[in-house]
């Protein structure tokens, strides 16, 4: 046994301890110190990995119920790991630029988020996957609850609401799982070498469930209109949390469901179907938008419809573009959210028509917002166009012309970013501003930009 992963997921609750104790100045500078160990032990455990070293982790917890605490890097959890490690490390970063009280109680929360979240990728086992899950979703609850701005309890509850329908659906299924499989088990790998054994009606009942769930989560029209509520109103750090790394759990999920149950890959053509409609509408809706943040949150939606028929795709092509896609999401719009939230605290508005001419006082923001945009798009030399492009190679294989769909939802979040960078950041006009710029934004943003151009450029190195 290895005992690396639990310490990545431990290194955040550990922290909690000194937080708690610690003076007012630090609280802080923990948060980043423990964001910053688990950051350099993904890599390791990622080079471990490549590498063919066994990096897993289990010990008994309900031996009687087949149930233990275990934790496996696999194919899939390893480029999800580094997407969390670099998104919280980054939020990490500027927290103190955008939280300016209850300080303590946000990195408590913070820190609890970051090990729930490693928790759900590096779980081996569905019990915990859906213990992890539901503590994360908790902790996003507060941020917004308590952090967020002027509606946030009603964007708060708004996203509990959601999301404990989501996680009812889950927990539901994970119990169907559990009692159809011999011997009962909760071990993900054990469920996926029993699948053939799984009763079909169970497994379309499973499958039905699961796919609601996950399009709760991710979110997929129709079950989308939490998320822009969610992101107007929580602080940049959540929005950077919620969209960098929370919407990827639905995208996991479904990249699990179609390995632990054969009968979903029957549907694979439908679902694409209802992905391409989503992400096309996303698409045309976050065009209409008049709030910046909202516009944006638009683009997630979008972003991971196209995620969600890479994943309907399955094979090789299909499960790793969207995979990729994931991480290349999570990094470009926390980007995207980290510059807007930047905008709000500088002029005190997201009005895109008030925004003006952000290139002549703040011109690395206007840099960083131009270089997030076109790895949102996917364009070369960014980890967004790898992503892009192994999803349309295998949603073509898969589902022939069909497969192009996603293309058409590219062009029109191209055309609408752009246009936000014209209309906000390269107009003439010169809006107010009412706080200074931190330093900590500028550098946050510029590390984030570093990882989607080195993933972009090195993708031999996940894949």
């Amino acid at each position: 046994m290895n005992p690396i992963l639990p310490l990545i997921v431990l290194i955040p609750f550990i922290s909690i301890l000194p937080v708690l104790v610690s003076d007012r100045r630090h609280l802080f500078r923990i948060s980043f110190g423990a964001a910053l160990a688990v950051f350099l032990l993904s890599i390791l455990a990622v080079y471990m990995h490549i590498n063919h070293a066994d990096v897993s982790f289990s010990v008994g917890y309900l031996s009687t119920l087949g149930l233990s605490l275990s934790f496996q890097l696999t194919g899939l959890s390893t480029i999800l790991l580094i997407m969390t490690s670099i998104v919280f490390l980054a939020a990490s970063m500027v927290g103190e630029y955008f939280i300016r009280e209850g300080e303590r109680i946000y990195n408590v929360i913070f820190l609890i988020a970051e090990g729930a979240s490693l928790g759900v990728f590096l779980s081996a086992n569905l019990f915990f996957f859906y213990v992890f899950w539901e503590i994360a979703e908790v902790m996003m609850f507060f941020i917004i609850f308590i952090y967020g701005g002027y509606d946030k309890r009603y964007a708060a509850f708004k996203f509990i609401i959601y999301s404990l329908i989501s996680s009812l659906l889950l927990l539901v299924s994970v119990i169907l799982l559990y009692s159809s499989v011999t011997p009962h088990t909760f071990s993900i790998y054990g469920i996926i070498g029993s699948a053939d054994t799984i009763p079909y009606a169970t497994q379309v009942l499973v499958s039905l469930l699961l796919i609601v769930s996950f399009m709760i989560k991710m979110p997929v029209f129709p079950f989308h209109t939490w998320l822009p509520d969610a992101h107007t109103e929580a602080p940049t750090t959540g929005s950077m949390i919620l969209a960098g790394v929370l919407l990827k759990f639905g995208g996991y999920g479904l990249l699990l469901m179609f390995l632990m149950l054969p009968v979903a890959m029957h549907y694979g053509y439908y679902l694409a179907l209802v992905f391409g409609f989503s992400a096309v509408y996303g698409s045309f809706t976050a065009m209409r938008q008049t709030n910046l943040k909202r516009a944006i949150a638009y683009t997630s939606v979008a972003d991971m419809g196209i995620v969600a028929v890479g994943a309907a795709a399955v094979g090789v092509f299909g499960t790793n573009g969207a995979l990729y896609a994931m991480l290349s999401h999570g990094i470009a719009i926390s980007v995207l959210f980290l510059i807007a939230g930047t905008l709000d605290e500088l002029f005190g508005t997201l009005e895109i028509s008030k925004l003006k001419g952000i290139v002549r006082n703040f011109p690395a923001l206007a840099y960083l917002f131009i270089l997030g945009s076109v790895a949102v798009i996917g364009i070369p030399l960014t980890s967004g166009f790898i992503g892009d492009l192994l999803i349309f190679i295998g949603s073509f294989r898969s589902f022939g012309f069909l497969g192009i769909v996603p293309l058409g939802a590219i062009l029109m979040l191209g055309a609408l970013l752009l246009w936000l960078v014209e209309r906000v950041f390269l107009s003439r006009q010169e809006s107010g501003a009412y706080r200074e710029l931190g330093r900590s934004v500028v550098y946050c943003g510029i590390f984030l930009m570093v990882a989607t151009i080195t993933l972009g450029l090195l993708p031999g190195m996940l894949v």
